[in-house]
């Protein structure tokens, strides 16, 4: 019983009584709740509504066998790359190239411009550049660029597409948030297959280029073996060529194709609500508690 006095249970029940009355149980708060409401309703109207838009890929990874090291080093593309696909993906997608073969194709008239296909449109589609970027150029002292280019599709990609792998995984996800569905799924649909392309040509015109420059060495070389061995090389060569020129996959095929998810990922209606709610019942509370102890406080 003794340990029961110290407590004073009586007196700390009251003093929780009275901070019940005093600072919860106002119609302050019921007010403060209200407007909260209203204000999350506010937020949710004008938010936009981002999808999350998705595609999963698989490295392509082709067997070696029958195919010394000696007469090639890749076999239908996959070269020995330690970085892995993913590396070489992600590195050729977010590439000025790849950018560049996009906005060929008047994906910059689509990103940035109404959508008009016409290369002399889509050449002189005007930036629209804010109030603080104009002062700050006239400030400093340089030029803003008049119109959009490729660099600007580049920057778009780099900034609204993920391609992510976890680790020791050989999946691959391809995902961007955005409020225009049917764009995103065509979008990353193109991007995937340009992006593959675009490998499988680089390597290509790589082979194209060794095989020049070899025949240029053969023709001069007075020593079988490094003739044999330049022979060697270039048969390797041609023999990438052959397996790359093709519509086969080079880096990595489609497993899912993009989709949308059915609901958006944000706003997250109840997070709004409920955040919202807190934030203004927290300024009401202490608004009542500095009214009521304004004298002591001050």
């Amino acid at each position: 019983m003794s340990f029961l006095k110290k407590l004073n249970i009586k007196e700390r029940a009251y003093i929780a009584k009275e901070f019940v009355y005093d600072l919860l149980l106002v119609k302050r708060h019921l007010y403060a709740i209200g407007i909260s409401l209203i204000f999350s309703f506010f937020v949710i109207q004008t938010s936009v509504p981002l999808f999350s838009v998705s595609s999963t890929l698989r490295e392509a990874v082709a067997p070696s066998e029958g195919v010394s090291m000696g007469a090639a080093t890749t076999f239908f593309g996959a070269t020995l790359d330690t970085r892995g696909a993913i590396d070489e993906f992600e590195s050729n997608m977010n590439s000025y190239k790849l950018a560049q073969r996009l906005w060929d194709q008047g994906w910059g008239s689509k990103v940035f411009g109404n959508g008009d296909l016409d290369e002399e449109y889509f050449n002189t589609i005007k930036k629209h550049h804010t109030l603080s970027d104009r002062v700050g150029a006239f400030v400093l002292g340089y030029e803003l660029f008049e119109y959009y280019s490729p660099y600007d599709l580049q920057a778009y990609i780099r900034g609204n597409i993920l391609a992510n792998q976890r680790l020791g995984a050989t999946n691959i996800t391809v995902s961007t948030l955005t409020p225009n569905k049917a764009f995103a799924i065509d979008f990353i649909d193109t991007l995937i297959v340009e992006t593959d392309y675009y490998s499988k040509e680089r390597l290509i015109l790589k082979s194209q280029e060794i095989i020049s420059s070899t025949y240029k060495q053969l023709a001069v070389s007075k020593n079988s073996s490094i003739a044999a061995a330049l022979a060697n090389t270039i048969n390797s060569e041609y023999f990438k060529i052959a397996n790359l020129e093709n519509d086969m996959p080079y880096l990595v095929y489609v497993i899912d194709p993009p989709h949308s998810s059915e609901y958006p990922v944000a706003p997250k209606i109840s997070a709004i609500i409920v955040s919202s709610a807190i934030v203004f019942l927290f300024f009401s509370i202490s608004f009542t508690f500095i009214q009521k102890n304004k004298e002591e406080l001050w």
